[in-house]
């Protein structure tokens, strides 16, 4: 009776025990009685949103339910090819994760060879890639690479630790969906599409499948496909959005609830795989959530009626969730598919006379007004002005993508996205901008790690904390702790005086510890000495536009080193300088350190002054240049460096150290150090892979040039010539380099480096 009382809604659980009995005694009957024999679907009155689309009302509503797969859902295209060409009517679609991609495009009135040139000729790895080139990056958010640290996805909000919810937002995905619907961008009821239409989604806070029927199309498919952990979830209409084949993986009752008799279902799930005691934990994840696929297509399917269609691609091992460059492959095997299911589909009804006429192409909607929806801490001016939307223009969406991704490059933003919409008669576009839920303060790390195998070796962690934005016009304030070869601790704040971030302040203070080797007019080394400099800088600049920046500041350090290594007897070294300075820079490199495409030139002047305090007087120019041409997968490099202390005496903390591939790579690191340094470089590299826009690399290099204690000496004919061989990888932590390097007259050096050179 306990049971019966939880199980039974509350007029029961209350009832006599008579009552109650009585109940109990119908279900026991109801559960002996055998099951009632599956009959044809009758032709439902009340199915509106899956009305016959040629209007015979005669024949049977056909609802085509496409299940969800990753790569593997390609194959569903080969379906509808297949239901085209037998002339079989679709008159309503519910499409789970990729099938919300096929589903929806061909609901928007997308045709079979459209939707076909789209997975064939889709850079998948470019789409699923947030980024955008380096290049294109703000002259602000390019300094970065320098600096030796990047965004982990953690921050602290809301006094505690916050994880992002996903590697990445789908900004291009979403992108991709606007551009290839934009023929029903200003539809809000999916009713209303050429095919009507329902996305599926998972509610993360109730596990429920959420059916989305109207508002923004593109925002339904990619809320479709929101995969956990690796897609940020969508909220729409205040749930919490993520990939529907959670709830619902072949959306077979969706179709119905549309009003379909008569259902196709496609299923292009994974199947489980066979572990044992051994599997990895990311094996034994990915088995659980491919527990809740299954296990909820075995019960959907197991709805179908004799007169419905399962379609199951036999996709196997040959094509994986992730593998989308097998698209043809896949196309092929649906295609196969839906010839095997011939059969069964040869009894569905035919088209009375023939299919609807798709909707004729139309023209681009013209803008006519720009609307912003802030949901950040920047001002509105900061998001509108990198934006580009010509009003009284047709929407191009290539140039509107390019600036919705400039937007989101600031890395702290979790969505910037817009909708074409009409209101009062007149077209024009909504951008959504919100900031990331781990903000503002983030946390940040770094690792740097150098060693030539013969006893030279440095590394140190890096961690710092940004806090972005700290005011509406986007200043950033961030501090940086380094533990290992060279502690330190440092605080830096960048202050913009206008929302286009063209002039700014930037203040930096913090103190510096290193090891500083010393070497004679002949070039022996004589000692290494252990220091610690404390110091500060202010500066004002200007940038301009994305490519380049000037500064001229104020520096003002002090600190003090003694003999680590050498003879005892030489005296402590006084490290203390006041300077002023003044640089300009452009930079449109599409990589820092392994540079395939672009240009970078920087110039600068220091000098002390006496009004600043410090011992130290000198007087020093440089300039550096570097460029690379790309063809193909290949690539060459030139770079010139002169740096030269025209005046005076560095202090030793202030002298150049060289030794590494591009710092004269045949000698060990900071093998020779001066006051004064030139090469020329020439390298070649060839592209071994691209992940998320980021290149591993093999390439050589041929150096020529030298360091020089005094400007005097420097004489091109005292170079040295310098080559290398490397493999190397522009990764998130910074770049990794392995190589060889040798310089004439001397022994070859192996080196690894990983991060920022020391």
């Amino acid at each position: 009776m306990l049971l019966l009382a939880l199980l039974a809604p509350p007029a029961l659980a209350q009832a006599p025990a008579s009552r109650a009995e009585a109940a109990l005694e119908r279900i026991e009957q109801a559960q002996q009685s055998p099951a009632p024999v599956p009959t044809a679907p009758a032709i439902s009155s009340n199915g509106h949103s899956c009305p016959q689309r040629d209007g015979d009302t005669s024949r049977p509503r056909i609802g085509l339910a496409l299940g969800g797969g990753g790569a593997r859902g390609v194959a569903h295209i080969g379906v509808l090819r297949k239901l085209e060409e037998l002339g079989i009517p679709v008159d309503c679609i519910a499409g789970t994760s990729m099938g919300s991609l096929v589903g929806g495009m061909y609901a928007a009135g997308g045709s079979i060879d459209q939707l076909e040139k789209i997975v064939t000729e889709t850079d998948w790895k470019r789409l699923f890639d947030d980024s955008i080139e380096r290049r294109d990056r703000s002259f602000r958010r390019k300094q970065d690479d320098r600096d030796g640290v990047a965004t982990i996805g953690i921050g602290l909000g809301r006094g505690k630790l916050e994880v992002s919810p996903g590697v990445m937002q789908g900004e291009r995905v979403l992108s991709m969906f606007q551009q290839e619907t934009m023929a029903v961008a200003t539809v809000r009821d999916f009713d209303e599409l050429p095919i009507p239409f329902r996305a599926i989604a998972t509610d993360l806070n109730t596990g429920e499948a959420v059916e989305l029927g109207s508002g923004s199309l593109p925002e339904a498919m990619r809320a479709s496909m929101s995969l956990p952990g690796i897609f940020q979830p969508v909220e729409i209409d205040g749930r919490v959005l993520i990939d529907g084949g959670i709830a619902d993986q072949v959306p077979i009752d969706t179709v119905r609830r549309m009003g379909a008799d008569v259902v196709i279902a496609v299923d292009v799930g994974t199947p489980l795989m066979a572990l044992g005691s051994n599997a990895s934990v990311l094996q034994v994840v990915s088995q659980l959530t491919g527990m809740l696929t299954v296990g909820n297509t075995r019960r959907a399917t197991e709805k179908l009626g004799p007169g419905d269609v399962l379609i199951v691609p036999p996709l196997g091992n040959e094509v994986a969730t992730g593998d989308f460059d097998k698209a043809v492959d896949a196309l092929r095997i649906g295609d196969e598919a839906a010839q095997a299911a011939n059969g069964k589909l040869a009894a569905m009804p035919r088209w009375r006379a023939g299919a609807p006429a798709r909707p004729a192409p139309v023209d681009k909607p013209v803008i006519e007004f720009v609307r912003l929806e802030n949901e950040s801490p920047y001002a509105d001016e900061v998001i509108t002005g990198m934006l580009e939307v010509p009003l009284g223009q047709p929407l191009d969406p290539q140039r509107m993508e390019a600036s919705i991704l400039r937007v989101y490059s600031e890395d702290t933003f979790a969505s910037v996205s817009y909708q074409v919409v009409e209101e009062e008669g007149r077209t024009g576009v909504v951008v959504q901008a919100r900031e990331k839920p781990q903000g503002p303060n983030y946390l940040q790390a770094g690792l740097r790690l150098q060693t030539d195998f013969n006893g030279n070796y440095e590394s140190s962690l890096q961690l710092a904390l940004l806090r972005a934005p700290v005011t509406p016009y986007g200043a950033e304030a961030r501090i940086l702790l380094g533990l290992g070869s060279e502690p330190g601790l440092q605080g830096e704040y960048y202050h913009p005086f206008d929302p286009m971030w063209r002039w700014y302040f930037y203040g930096r203070a913090g103190i510096q510890g290193s090891d500083m080797p010393l070497f004679n007019l002949r070039g022996d080394r004589v000692a290494t000495y252990e220091g610690s400099v404390a110091g500060m800088a202010l500066s004002l600049g200007r940038t301009f536009g994305r490519y380049g920046a000037a500064e001229l500041g104020l520096e003002r350090s002090d600190g003090t080193a003694e003999v680590l290594v050498g003879d005892p007897d030489l005296p402590d070294l006084d490290l203390g300088a006041g300077t002023w300075f003044t640089w300009a820079q452009v930079d449109r490199l599409d990589s820092l350190y392994f540079p395939r495409e672009g240009y970078s030139a920087r110039v600068m002047y220091r000098a002390t002054t006496g009004w600043l305090g410090g011992d130290a007087d000198f007087e020093e120019v440089g300039l550096d240049v570097l460029g690379a041409i790309p063809f193909g997968r290949h690539a060459v490099q030139a770079a010139l460096a002169y740096h030269a202390t025209i005046d005076g005496v560095l202090p030793l903390s202030e002298r150049h150290r060289m030794g590494g591939r591009g710092r004269l790579v045949g000698y060990h690191y900071n093998e020779l150090t001066g006051q004064n340094y030139a090469l020329v470089m020439l390298g070649y590299s060839y592209q071994l892979a691209s992940i998320f826009s980021r290149s591993a690399v093999v390439g050589t290099t041929l150096e020529y040039g030298n360091a020089w204690e005094r400007r005097w000496q420097m004489d091109w004919s005292d170079g040295v010539f310098n080559g290398s061989v490397y493999v190397g990888f522009d990764s998130w932590i910074g770049p990794m380099q392995f190589g060889y390097g040798l310089r004439e007259g001397g022994d070859g050096v192996l080196f690894l480096e990983i991060g920022r050179p020391f």
